[in-house]
Protein backbone atom coordinates (compact mmCIF):
# COMPACT_ATOMS: atom_id res chain seq x y z
CA UNK A 1 0.00 0.00 0.00
CA UNK A 2 2.76 2.38 0.93
CA UNK A 3 4.54 1.58 -2.29
CA UNK A 4 1.38 2.54 -4.22
CA UNK A 5 1.24 5.93 -2.48
CA UNK A 6 4.91 6.42 -3.12
CA UNK A 7 4.41 5.72 -6.82
CA UNK A 8 1.42 8.08 -6.93
CA UNK A 9 3.38 10.89 -5.29
CA UNK A 10 6.16 10.43 -7.80
CA UNK A 11 3.74 10.65 -10.69
CA UNK A 12 2.11 13.83 -9.20
CA UNK A 13 5.52 15.36 -8.53
CA UNK A 14 6.57 14.66 -12.10
CA UNK A 15 3.39 16.21 -13.48
CA UNK A 16 3.80 19.32 -11.28
CA UNK A 17 7.48 19.56 -12.23
CA UNK A 18 6.65 19.37 -15.95
CA UNK A 19 3.97 22.05 -15.59
CA UNK A 20 6.35 24.32 -13.73
CA UNK A 21 9.00 23.67 -16.34
CA UNK A 22 6.51 24.52 -19.10
CA UNK A 23 5.51 27.75 -17.32
CA UNK A 24 9.16 28.61 -16.83
CA UNK A 25 9.84 28.15 -20.55
CA UNK A 26 6.87 30.39 -21.39
CA UNK A 27 8.09 32.95 -18.90
CA UNK A 28 11.58 32.77 -20.38
CA UNK A 29 10.29 33.56 -23.85
CA UNK A 30 7.93 36.32 -22.74
CA UNK A 31 8.91 40.05 -22.98
CA UNK A 32 8.77 40.59 -19.24
CA UNK A 33 10.72 37.45 -18.57
CA UNK A 34 13.47 38.35 -21.00
CA UNK A 35 13.60 41.89 -19.70
CA UNK A 36 13.85 40.63 -16.14
CA UNK A 37 16.60 38.17 -17.07
CA UNK A 38 18.52 41.05 -18.63
CA UNK A 39 17.66 43.27 -15.66
CA UNK A 40 15.76 45.86 -17.68
CA UNK A 41 13.64 48.19 -15.53
CA UNK A 42 9.88 48.07 -15.91
CA UNK A 43 8.52 51.05 -17.96
CA UNK A 44 5.78 53.14 -16.37
CA UNK A 45 3.54 54.93 -18.88
CA UNK A 46 3.52 58.02 -16.64
CA UNK A 47 7.29 58.28 -17.07
CA UNK A 48 6.80 58.86 -20.82
CA UNK A 49 4.47 61.88 -20.98
CA UNK A 50 4.21 63.43 -24.43
CA UNK A 51 5.55 66.84 -23.40
CA UNK A 52 8.10 69.14 -25.02
CA UNK A 53 11.53 67.83 -24.03
CA UNK A 54 13.60 70.07 -26.29
CA UNK A 55 16.58 71.86 -24.79
CA UNK A 56 16.25 75.47 -23.73
CA UNK A 57 17.24 77.60 -26.77
CA UNK A 58 20.53 79.44 -26.69
CA UNK A 59 20.71 83.16 -26.03
CA UNK A 60 21.69 83.70 -29.67
CA UNK A 61 18.52 81.95 -30.85
CA UNK A 62 16.35 83.86 -28.39
CA UNK A 63 17.84 87.18 -29.52
CA UNK A 64 16.98 86.31 -33.12
CA UNK A 65 13.37 85.62 -32.09
CA UNK A 66 13.22 88.84 -30.07
CA UNK A 67 14.47 90.77 -33.10
CA UNK A 68 11.46 89.42 -35.04
CA UNK A 69 9.07 90.21 -32.19
CA UNK A 70 10.46 93.72 -31.51
CA UNK A 71 12.14 94.80 -34.77
CA UNK A 72 12.96 98.36 -33.66
CA UNK A 73 14.37 97.64 -30.20
CA UNK A 74 18.16 97.03 -30.40
CA UNK A 75 18.50 94.42 -27.65
CA UNK A 76 21.41 92.64 -29.38
CA UNK A 77 23.29 95.91 -29.86
CA UNK A 78 22.56 97.00 -26.29
CA UNK A 79 23.91 93.73 -24.82
CA UNK A 80 26.99 93.92 -27.05
CA UNK A 81 27.65 97.45 -25.81
CA UNK A 82 27.27 96.37 -22.18
CA UNK A 83 29.76 93.54 -22.72
CA UNK A 84 32.36 96.04 -23.95
CA UNK A 85 32.39 97.61 -20.45
CA UNK A 86 32.90 101.09 -21.87
CA UNK A 87 33.62 103.92 -19.43
CA UNK A 88 30.63 105.82 -18.08
CA UNK A 89 29.83 109.24 -19.52
CA UNK A 90 28.32 112.34 -17.92
CA UNK A 91 26.49 113.64 -21.00
CA UNK A 92 23.95 111.40 -22.63
CA UNK A 93 24.49 108.01 -20.99
CA UNK A 94 22.97 105.16 -22.96
CA UNK A 95 19.68 103.95 -21.50
CA UNK A 96 19.15 100.37 -20.41
CA UNK A 97 16.08 98.29 -21.16
CA UNK A 98 14.36 99.07 -17.86
CA UNK A 99 14.39 102.81 -18.64
CA UNK A 100 12.64 102.54 -22.02
CA UNK A 101 9.11 103.94 -22.31
CA UNK A 102 7.58 101.29 -24.54
CA UNK A 103 4.27 102.19 -26.14
CA UNK A 104 1.70 99.79 -27.59
CA UNK A 105 4.31 97.03 -28.02
CA UNK A 106 6.17 98.25 -31.12
CA UNK A 107 6.55 101.96 -30.33
CA UNK A 108 8.60 104.08 -27.91
CA UNK A 109 7.85 107.46 -26.41
CA UNK A 110 9.67 110.78 -26.23
CA UNK A 111 8.36 114.13 -25.01
CA UNK A 112 9.42 117.71 -25.60
CA UNK A 113 7.23 120.31 -23.93
CA UNK A 114 3.69 119.84 -25.21
CA UNK A 115 4.82 117.54 -27.99
CA UNK A 116 4.60 113.76 -27.70
CA UNK A 117 6.59 111.62 -30.11
CA UNK A 118 5.73 107.96 -30.60
CA UNK A 119 8.76 106.49 -32.34
CA UNK A 120 8.39 103.47 -34.63
CA UNK A 121 11.80 103.00 -36.30
CA UNK A 122 14.98 104.71 -37.52
CA UNK A 123 16.74 104.32 -40.89
CA UNK A 124 20.19 105.20 -42.22
CA UNK A 125 19.99 107.05 -45.54
CA UNK A 126 23.20 107.47 -47.54
CA UNK A 127 21.73 107.66 -51.04
CA UNK A 128 23.86 109.91 -53.22
CA UNK A 129 20.75 111.54 -54.65
CA UNK A 130 19.93 112.91 -51.16
CA UNK A 131 21.85 116.21 -50.71
CA UNK A 132 21.95 116.07 -46.89
CA UNK A 133 23.08 112.42 -46.74
CA UNK A 134 24.23 110.62 -44.76
CA UNK A 135 21.46 111.06 -42.24
CA UNK A 136 19.19 109.06 -40.00
CA UNK A 137 15.43 109.40 -40.39
CA UNK A 138 13.21 108.65 -37.40
CA UNK A 139 9.67 107.56 -38.28
CA UNK A 140 7.18 108.76 -35.68
CA UNK A 141 3.61 109.79 -34.88
CA UNK A 142 3.46 113.30 -33.34
CA UNK A 143 0.56 115.24 -31.88
CA UNK A 144 1.32 118.25 -34.08
CA UNK A 145 0.36 118.84 -37.68
CA UNK A 146 2.47 120.95 -40.00
CA UNK A 147 1.59 124.57 -39.42
CA UNK A 148 3.42 127.64 -40.70
CA UNK A 149 2.66 129.43 -37.43
CA UNK A 150 4.18 126.66 -35.32
CA UNK A 151 7.89 126.31 -34.64
CA UNK A 152 9.08 122.90 -33.50
CA UNK A 153 11.23 123.27 -30.36
CA UNK A 154 14.82 122.11 -30.51
CA UNK A 155 15.25 118.37 -30.03
CA UNK A 156 18.29 116.10 -30.42
CA UNK A 157 19.38 112.71 -31.70
CA UNK A 158 21.87 110.78 -29.60
CA UNK A 159 23.80 108.26 -31.71
CA UNK A 160 25.77 105.28 -30.42
CA UNK A 161 28.53 103.71 -32.49
CA UNK A 162 30.54 100.54 -32.07
CA UNK A 163 33.31 100.93 -29.49
CA UNK A 164 32.49 104.56 -28.71
CA UNK A 165 31.49 105.38 -25.12
CA UNK A 166 30.15 108.88 -25.72
CA UNK A 167 27.13 109.45 -27.94
CA UNK A 168 27.34 111.71 -30.96
CA UNK A 169 24.67 114.34 -30.34
CA UNK A 170 23.11 116.12 -33.32
CA UNK A 171 20.06 118.41 -33.43
CA UNK A 172 17.07 117.34 -35.49
CA UNK A 173 17.24 119.40 -38.65
CA UNK A 174 13.74 118.86 -40.03
CA UNK A 175 10.25 117.55 -39.31
CA UNK A 176 8.53 116.22 -42.46
CA UNK A 177 4.84 115.77 -41.68
CA UNK A 178 3.49 113.21 -44.12
CA UNK A 179 -0.10 114.34 -44.16
CA UNK A 180 -0.73 117.56 -46.12
CA UNK A 181 -4.54 117.34 -46.04
CA UNK A 182 -5.46 119.26 -42.90
CA UNK A 183 -5.75 118.27 -39.27
CA UNK A 184 -8.18 117.80 -36.39
CA UNK A 185 -7.98 117.49 -32.60
CA UNK A 186 -6.66 114.41 -30.79
CA UNK A 187 -4.72 113.22 -33.82
CA UNK A 188 -1.15 112.00 -34.17
CA UNK A 189 0.46 112.60 -37.55
CA UNK A 190 3.08 110.49 -39.33
CA UNK A 191 6.33 112.43 -39.40
CA UNK A 192 9.94 111.92 -40.46
CA UNK A 193 12.61 113.52 -38.27
CA UNK A 194 15.97 114.10 -39.96
CA UNK A 195 19.34 113.97 -38.19
CA UNK A 196 22.21 114.55 -40.65
CA UNK A 197 25.58 112.92 -39.98
CA UNK A 198 27.71 115.24 -42.07
CA UNK A 199 30.94 113.48 -41.05
CA UNK A 200 29.36 110.11 -40.40
CA UNK A 201 30.29 108.20 -43.54
CA UNK A 202 34.02 108.86 -43.13
CA UNK A 203 34.48 109.51 -39.42
CA UNK A 204 32.11 107.30 -37.49
CA UNK A 205 30.51 104.83 -39.88
CA UNK A 206 26.92 103.74 -39.48
CA UNK A 207 25.40 104.25 -36.01
CA UNK A 208 23.98 101.19 -34.30
CA UNK A 209 21.40 102.92 -32.10
CA UNK A 210 19.68 106.27 -31.76
CA UNK A 211 17.60 108.05 -29.12
CA UNK A 212 15.52 111.22 -29.19
CA UNK A 213 15.94 113.66 -26.28
CA UNK A 214 14.73 117.16 -25.46
CA UNK A 215 18.11 118.20 -23.99
CA UNK A 216 21.52 117.15 -25.25
CA UNK A 217 22.77 115.41 -22.13
CA UNK A 218 19.52 113.76 -21.00
CA UNK A 219 19.41 110.03 -20.40
CA UNK A 220 16.97 108.94 -23.09
CA UNK A 221 13.77 107.03 -22.42
CA UNK A 222 13.82 105.52 -25.90
CA UNK A 223 16.33 103.55 -27.96
CA UNK A 224 15.91 102.47 -31.59
CA UNK A 225 17.93 100.17 -33.81
CA UNK A 226 19.21 102.06 -36.86
CA UNK A 227 17.98 100.07 -39.86
CA UNK A 228 20.53 99.69 -42.64
CA UNK A 229 19.52 96.69 -44.74
CA UNK A 230 21.58 96.34 -47.90
CA UNK A 231 21.44 93.70 -50.59
CA UNK A 232 23.32 90.75 -49.07
CA UNK A 233 24.11 89.39 -52.53
CA UNK A 234 25.95 92.57 -53.50
CA UNK A 235 29.68 92.79 -52.83
CA UNK A 236 29.52 96.51 -52.16
CA UNK A 237 26.87 98.77 -50.69
CA UNK A 238 24.63 100.08 -53.48
CA UNK A 239 24.76 103.85 -53.73
CA UNK A 240 21.62 104.31 -55.85
CA UNK A 241 23.00 106.95 -58.17
CA UNK A 242 20.98 108.22 -61.10
CA UNK A 243 23.08 106.14 -63.47
CA UNK A 244 23.18 102.89 -61.51
CA UNK A 245 19.66 101.57 -62.10
CA UNK A 246 20.00 97.93 -63.04
CA UNK A 247 19.03 96.75 -66.51
CA UNK A 248 16.70 94.21 -64.89
CA UNK A 249 15.02 96.17 -62.08
CA UNK A 250 13.84 94.49 -58.90
CA UNK A 251 10.44 95.18 -57.34
CA UNK A 252 9.09 94.99 -53.80
CA UNK A 253 5.39 95.37 -52.98
CA UNK A 254 4.37 96.98 -49.67
CA UNK A 255 0.90 96.19 -48.34
CA UNK A 256 -0.91 98.13 -45.63
CA UNK A 257 -1.91 96.55 -42.32
CA UNK A 258 -3.84 93.33 -42.98
CA UNK A 259 -6.98 93.86 -40.90
CA UNK A 260 -9.33 90.99 -41.81
CA UNK A 261 -10.19 89.08 -38.61
CA UNK A 262 -13.71 88.08 -39.69
CA UNK A 263 -13.61 87.89 -43.49
CA UNK A 264 -11.74 84.98 -45.04
CA UNK A 265 -9.90 86.36 -48.07
CA UNK A 266 -7.36 83.56 -48.14
CA UNK A 267 -8.33 82.39 -51.64
CA UNK A 268 -8.11 85.92 -53.01
CA UNK A 269 -4.78 86.49 -51.27
CA UNK A 270 -3.31 83.41 -52.97
CA UNK A 271 -4.46 84.51 -56.43
CA UNK A 272 -3.15 88.03 -55.83
CA UNK A 273 0.25 86.86 -54.54
CA UNK A 274 0.76 84.54 -57.49
CA UNK A 275 -0.18 87.31 -59.92
CA UNK A 276 2.33 89.63 -58.21
CA UNK A 277 4.99 86.98 -58.78
CA UNK A 278 4.08 86.59 -62.46
CA UNK A 279 4.17 90.35 -63.00
CA UNK A 280 7.70 90.56 -61.60
CA UNK A 281 7.47 91.24 -57.85
CA UNK A 282 10.51 89.84 -56.05
CA UNK A 283 9.08 90.31 -52.55
CA UNK A 284 5.75 91.18 -50.92
CA UNK A 285 5.77 92.70 -47.42
CA UNK A 286 2.61 92.35 -45.32
CA UNK A 287 1.89 93.96 -41.94
CA UNK A 288 -0.10 91.87 -39.49
CA UNK A 289 -3.10 93.68 -37.99
CA UNK A 290 -5.13 90.53 -37.19
CA UNK A 291 -5.95 88.26 -40.11
CA UNK A 292 -8.47 85.46 -40.45
CA UNK A 293 -6.90 82.14 -39.45
CA UNK A 294 -7.00 80.86 -43.04
CA UNK A 295 -5.17 83.97 -44.26
CA UNK A 296 -2.58 83.40 -41.54
CA UNK A 297 -2.22 79.80 -42.79
CA UNK A 298 -1.63 81.08 -46.33
CA UNK A 299 1.04 83.56 -45.24
CA UNK A 300 2.83 81.00 -43.06
CA UNK A 301 2.81 78.52 -45.94
CA UNK A 302 4.47 81.09 -48.22
CA UNK A 303 7.04 81.85 -45.52
CA UNK A 304 8.00 78.17 -45.52
CA UNK A 305 7.71 77.31 -49.22
CA UNK A 306 8.77 80.65 -50.74
CA UNK A 307 11.30 82.12 -48.30
CA UNK A 308 12.17 85.66 -49.30
CA UNK A 309 9.09 86.19 -51.44
CA UNK A 310 6.64 86.93 -48.61
CA UNK A 311 7.55 88.80 -45.43
CA UNK A 312 5.20 89.35 -42.47
CA UNK A 313 5.94 92.17 -40.05
CA UNK A 314 4.24 93.17 -36.77
CA UNK A 315 2.17 96.32 -36.46
CA UNK A 316 0.04 98.25 -33.94
CA UNK A 317 -1.69 101.63 -33.86
CA UNK A 318 0.62 104.52 -33.05
CA UNK A 319 -1.79 106.59 -30.97
CA UNK A 320 -1.99 103.76 -28.46
CA UNK A 321 -5.27 101.88 -28.93
CA UNK A 322 -4.65 98.49 -27.26
CA UNK A 323 -3.21 95.83 -29.49
CA UNK A 324 -5.74 93.32 -28.13
CA UNK A 325 -6.32 90.41 -30.50
CA UNK A 326 -8.43 90.38 -32.54
CA UNK A 327 -11.74 92.02 -31.73
CA UNK A 328 -10.90 95.30 -29.99
CA UNK A 329 -8.02 96.12 -32.32
CA UNK A 330 -10.27 95.68 -35.34
CA UNK A 331 -13.00 97.77 -33.72
CA UNK A 332 -10.53 100.55 -32.93
CA UNK A 333 -9.36 100.66 -36.54
CA UNK A 334 -12.90 100.74 -37.92
CA UNK A 335 -14.23 103.22 -35.35
CA UNK A 336 -12.17 106.12 -36.69
CA UNK A 337 -11.32 105.94 -40.37
CA UNK A 338 -9.19 109.10 -40.28
CA UNK A 339 -7.05 107.69 -37.49
CA UNK A 340 -6.68 104.42 -39.43
CA UNK A 341 -5.59 106.24 -42.60
CA UNK A 342 -2.98 108.26 -40.68
CA UNK A 343 -1.55 105.04 -39.24
CA UNK A 344 -1.37 103.41 -42.68
CA UNK A 345 1.41 105.83 -43.66
CA UNK A 346 3.71 104.08 -41.16
CA UNK A 347 3.92 100.60 -42.76
CA UNK A 348 4.27 102.08 -46.27
CA UNK A 349 7.36 104.04 -45.27
CA UNK A 350 8.80 101.40 -42.98
CA UNK A 351 8.63 98.94 -45.86
CA UNK A 352 10.21 101.45 -48.24
CA UNK A 353 13.21 102.28 -46.04
CA UNK A 354 13.87 98.65 -45.11
CA UNK A 355 14.06 97.74 -48.79
CA UNK A 356 15.34 100.83 -50.61
CA UNK A 357 18.91 99.47 -50.97
CA UNK A 358 17.76 96.03 -52.15
CA UNK A 359 15.12 96.91 -54.77
CA UNK A 360 14.79 99.43 -57.57
CA UNK A 361 11.05 100.08 -57.33
CA UNK A 362 8.50 99.95 -54.54
CA UNK A 363 4.77 99.51 -55.13
CA UNK A 364 2.23 100.31 -52.42
CA UNK A 365 -0.89 98.22 -53.03
CA UNK A 366 -3.87 96.59 -51.36
CA UNK A 367 -4.67 92.97 -52.18
CA UNK A 368 -7.48 94.08 -54.50
CA UNK A 369 -5.17 96.23 -56.67
CA UNK A 370 -2.98 95.28 -59.62
CA UNK A 371 -0.87 97.41 -61.95
CA UNK A 372 -1.58 95.62 -65.23
CA UNK A 373 0.67 96.07 -68.30
CA UNK A 374 -1.31 96.16 -71.55
CA UNK A 375 -0.54 95.31 -75.15
CA UNK A 376 2.32 92.89 -75.75
CA UNK A 377 4.01 93.64 -72.42
CA UNK A 378 3.28 91.37 -69.45
CA UNK A 379 5.81 92.26 -66.74
CA UNK A 380 6.74 95.29 -64.68
CA UNK A 381 10.37 95.33 -65.89
CA UNK A 382 9.06 95.72 -69.44
CA UNK A 383 6.56 98.32 -68.24
CA UNK A 384 9.02 100.65 -66.50
CA UNK A 385 11.32 100.48 -69.50
CA UNK A 386 8.41 101.60 -71.67
CA UNK A 387 7.28 104.19 -69.11
CA UNK A 388 10.56 106.06 -69.56
CA UNK A 389 9.87 106.84 -73.21
CA UNK A 390 6.08 107.29 -73.43
CA UNK A 391 4.60 110.78 -72.91
CA UNK A 392 3.32 111.94 -69.54
CA UNK A 393 -0.49 111.92 -69.53
CA UNK A 394 -1.68 115.56 -69.50
CA UNK A 395 1.99 116.64 -69.79
CA UNK A 396 2.38 117.64 -66.17
CA UNK A 397 6.14 117.06 -66.06
CA UNK A 398 8.62 119.00 -68.23
CA UNK A 399 9.46 117.40 -71.59
CA UNK A 400 13.19 117.44 -70.81
CA UNK A 401 12.86 115.12 -67.78
CA UNK A 402 15.10 112.07 -67.80
CA UNK A 403 14.24 110.73 -64.33
CA UNK A 404 10.94 110.57 -62.45
CA UNK A 405 10.32 109.75 -58.82
CA UNK A 406 7.42 107.44 -59.75
CA UNK A 407 5.55 105.94 -62.64
CA UNK A 408 1.83 106.13 -61.87
CA UNK A 409 -1.13 104.35 -63.44
CA UNK A 410 -4.74 105.45 -63.65
CA UNK A 411 -7.34 103.57 -61.67
CA UNK A 412 -10.24 101.62 -63.20
CA UNK A 413 -12.79 99.64 -61.20
CA UNK A 414 -13.64 95.96 -61.66
CA UNK A 415 -16.87 95.55 -59.66
CA UNK A 416 -18.50 92.25 -58.69
CA UNK A 417 -21.61 92.53 -60.89
CA UNK A 418 -23.20 89.57 -59.01
CA UNK A 419 -26.35 89.59 -61.13
CA UNK A 420 -24.46 88.98 -64.36
CA UNK A 421 -23.41 85.50 -65.62
CA UNK A 422 -19.79 84.45 -65.57
CA UNK A 423 -17.82 85.54 -68.62
CA UNK A 424 -15.42 82.61 -68.37
CA UNK A 425 -17.77 79.66 -67.86
CA UNK A 426 -15.08 76.95 -67.98
CA UNK A 427 -13.20 78.41 -65.00
CA UNK A 428 -14.31 77.73 -61.43
CA UNK A 429 -15.56 80.46 -59.13
CA UNK A 430 -12.53 79.89 -56.90
CA UNK A 431 -10.71 82.53 -58.95
CA UNK A 432 -11.73 86.10 -58.27
CA UNK A 433 -9.66 88.24 -60.61
CA UNK A 434 -9.71 85.74 -63.46
CA UNK A 435 -13.51 85.62 -63.24
CA UNK A 436 -14.11 89.37 -62.81
CA UNK A 437 -13.17 90.73 -66.19
CA UNK A 438 -16.02 93.23 -66.57
CA UNK A 439 -15.05 96.75 -65.60
CA UNK A 440 -16.54 100.22 -65.65
CA UNK A 441 -16.10 101.99 -68.97
CA UNK A 442 -14.27 105.11 -67.81
CA UNK A 443 -10.88 105.30 -66.07
CA UNK A 444 -10.48 107.66 -63.14
CA UNK A 445 -8.57 110.88 -63.59
CA UNK A 446 -4.87 111.27 -62.94
CA UNK A 447 -5.12 111.96 -59.19
CA UNK A 448 -8.07 109.75 -58.25
CA UNK A 449 -6.94 106.46 -56.63
CA UNK A 450 -3.93 106.00 -58.93
CA UNK A 451 -1.13 103.70 -57.83
CA UNK A 452 2.56 103.98 -58.62
CA UNK A 453 5.89 102.23 -58.84
CA UNK A 454 8.27 104.44 -56.84
CA UNK A 455 11.96 104.72 -57.70
CA UNK A 456 13.99 103.98 -54.55
CA UNK A 457 16.70 106.43 -55.63
CA UNK A 458 14.46 109.45 -55.33
CA UNK A 459 11.46 108.88 -53.03
CA UNK A 460 11.59 110.33 -49.51
CA UNK A 461 8.10 109.86 -48.06
CA UNK A 462 5.25 107.73 -49.44
CA UNK A 463 1.50 108.08 -49.35
CA UNK A 464 -0.93 105.36 -50.36
CA UNK A 465 -1.26 106.86 -53.86
CA UNK A 466 1.85 108.97 -54.51
CA UNK A 467 5.14 110.29 -53.13
CA UNK A 468 4.79 113.08 -50.60
CA UNK A 469 8.47 114.09 -50.78
CA UNK A 470 11.27 113.30 -53.21
CA UNK A 471 14.74 114.51 -54.17
CA UNK A 472 13.67 117.32 -56.46
CA UNK A 473 17.22 118.09 -57.60
CA UNK A 474 17.65 114.59 -59.03
CA UNK A 475 14.23 113.68 -60.39
CA UNK A 476 11.01 115.17 -61.71
CA UNK A 477 7.64 114.59 -60.14
CA UNK A 478 5.68 111.43 -60.95
CA UNK A 479 4.83 110.57 -64.55
CA UNK A 480 1.32 109.33 -65.32
CA UNK A 481 1.60 106.52 -67.88
CA UNK A 482 -1.17 106.68 -70.55
CA UNK A 483 -3.88 104.01 -70.25
CA UNK A 484 -3.10 102.41 -73.59
CA UNK A 485 0.11 101.05 -72.01
CA UNK A 486 -1.04 100.05 -68.51
CA UNK A 487 -3.79 100.57 -65.93
CA UNK A 488 -4.39 100.08 -62.22
CA UNK A 489 -7.10 97.41 -61.93
CA UNK A 490 -9.09 97.91 -58.74
CA UNK A 491 -11.31 94.97 -57.78
CA UNK A 492 -14.04 96.71 -55.81
CA UNK A 493 -17.18 98.76 -56.27
CA UNK A 494 -16.75 102.37 -57.48
CA UNK A 495 -17.68 105.23 -55.19
CA UNK A 496 -20.33 106.42 -57.65
CA UNK A 497 -23.05 103.88 -58.45
CA UNK A 498 -23.63 105.55 -61.82
CA UNK A 499 -20.25 104.17 -62.92
CA UNK A 500 -21.68 100.64 -62.69
CA UNK A 501 -23.78 101.24 -65.76
CA UNK A 502 -22.69 100.11 -69.19
CA UNK A 503 -19.75 97.82 -68.22
CA UNK A 504 -17.28 96.49 -70.77
CA UNK A 505 -15.23 93.28 -70.87
CA UNK A 506 -11.51 93.84 -70.34
CA UNK A 507 -9.86 90.44 -70.00
CA UNK A 508 -6.22 91.53 -70.08
CA UNK A 509 -5.58 89.29 -67.05
CA UNK A 510 -6.42 86.19 -69.13
CA UNK A 511 -2.93 86.35 -70.63
CA UNK A 512 -1.78 84.93 -67.29
CA UNK A 513 -4.57 82.35 -66.97
CA UNK A 514 -2.71 79.04 -67.56
CA UNK A 515 0.21 79.77 -65.23
CA UNK A 516 -1.89 81.64 -62.68
CA UNK A 517 -4.56 78.94 -62.53
CA UNK A 518 -1.98 76.16 -62.13
CA UNK A 519 -0.12 77.95 -59.34
CA UNK A 520 -3.28 78.85 -57.43
CA UNK A 521 -4.74 75.35 -57.69
CA UNK A 522 -1.46 73.87 -56.50
CA UNK A 523 -1.57 76.14 -53.44
CA UNK A 524 -5.21 75.22 -52.79
CA UNK A 525 -4.27 71.54 -52.76
CA UNK A 526 -1.27 72.11 -50.54
CA UNK A 527 -3.34 73.96 -47.95
CA UNK A 528 -6.25 71.51 -48.07
CA UNK A 529 -8.71 74.09 -49.38
CA UNK A 530 -10.18 71.75 -52.00
CA UNK A 531 -13.07 69.51 -50.82
CA UNK A 532 -13.02 65.70 -50.96
CA UNK A 533 -15.41 63.86 -53.30
CA UNK A 534 -17.78 63.20 -50.39
CA UNK A 535 -17.72 66.82 -49.26
CA UNK A 536 -18.32 67.94 -52.85
CA UNK A 537 -21.31 65.59 -53.17
CA UNK A 538 -22.75 66.87 -49.88
CA UNK A 539 -22.27 70.46 -50.99
CA UNK A 540 -24.02 69.84 -54.30
CA UNK A 541 -26.90 68.11 -52.51
CA UNK A 542 -27.29 71.04 -50.10
CA UNK A 543 -27.23 73.44 -53.05
CA UNK A 544 -29.92 71.38 -54.84
CA UNK A 545 -32.17 71.42 -51.79
CA UNK A 546 -31.66 75.15 -51.34
CA UNK A 547 -32.57 75.79 -54.99
CA UNK A 548 -35.69 73.63 -54.69
CA UNK A 549 -36.77 75.50 -51.55
CA UNK A 550 -36.24 78.87 -53.23
CA UNK A 551 -38.27 77.70 -56.24
CA UNK A 552 -41.10 76.43 -54.00
CA UNK A 553 -41.20 79.71 -52.08
CA UNK A 554 -41.28 81.67 -55.33
CA UNK A 555 -44.23 79.56 -56.61
CA UNK A 556 -46.15 80.01 -53.35
CA UNK A 557 -45.67 83.79 -53.43
CA UNK A 558 -46.79 83.90 -57.06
Amino acid sequence: MSSSYTCLFRVLFLIIFLKLLFLLVLYWHSYDGVSRIHRRPQVNIFDELLVDRRKVPSLKQRLEWIREEMPSFPLEELLARENMRLPSVDCGPAPDMMNIDFHNTYWQKATNGNLTYYLFAAYYDERETVPEAPLVRLLAMINQHEDDSFQYPEIFCQFWFDGRAKPVIIPVSEHKVMWPFGHSPRRYYPTFLSCPLTEGRHKWGVPKMVSLVAKKCDMARNLLRVVYETDESAKAVPKKTTSSLSTSPKFVVCVKAMDFPYEDKSWRLIEWLELMRLLGAHKVVLYDAQMHQNMTRVVKDYLVTSPGFVELRPMSLGRGEPHARPHFHHYAMMADSFNRILNEIIPYNDCFYRNMYKYDYVGVFDIDEVIMPLGNRTTWPELVKLARVVPDYESRTPPNCTEWVSFCFRNVYYPRYPERPKVYRNLSSSFYMLQHVERVRQHCNREDAAKCLHDTRFAIGLHNHFTLFHTEQSACAAKSVPIEFAQMQHYREPDLESQLLDPIVDASIWRFQPHLQARVEDRFRRLGFLPSDQQLAETLEQRRRRDELQLKNAVVKA
